[in-house]
């Protein structure tokens, strides 16, 4: 469900994909979607890394 969003190879494109899993799932998980959106700031802070460093944090939550 969260893949396409920490997977996302920017910052602008983990937005975009979070906006359609909020259309999706929205209203069967809004706590969850409240929680990413109200921490967005933290969670998409290795967005600012190039792709070798970030990896290895991402893919522990594949």
């Amino acid at each position: 469900m969260l893949k396409p969003v920490y997977r996302a190879d920017t910052k602008a494109a983990a937005e975009l994909a979070l906006d359609e899993l909020e259309t999706k799932w929205g209203e069967k998980y809004p706590i969850v979607l409240e929680s990413w959106r109200s921490k967005w700031e933290l969670l998409s802070a290795h967005f600012r890394y190039p792709k070798a460093i970030k990896n290895p944090f991402i893919r522990p939550m594949q």
